[in-house]
């Protein structure tokens, strides 16, 4: 399994986190999901090693998703 660490803008309350996990739930790789709200950090444990189609999922339901760097 790969942890994908992403930063995501937007985030302005605990509600938000339903709205991206629901986002989220279309990848059937997809094994745990953390939102970290306050952070505006996400941590996706899945079995490939890509980011793209996470990124673009976030990004279309509204917020602003980039790979973290720091934990890359």
């Amino acid at each position: 399994m790969i942890t994908v660490h992403l930063n995501i803008q937007g985030i302005s309350s605990p509600e938000c986190i339903g709205v991206i996990k629901s986002a989220l739930k279309q990848v059937k790789d997809i094994k745990n999901i953390h939102v970290d709200w306050e952070s505006g950090r996400v941590q996706i444990t899945r079995s490939l090693k890509q980011s793209d189609d996470l990124i673009h999922l976030i990004n279309h339901s509204g917020y602003r998703a980039s790979l973290d760097l720091d934990e890359a």
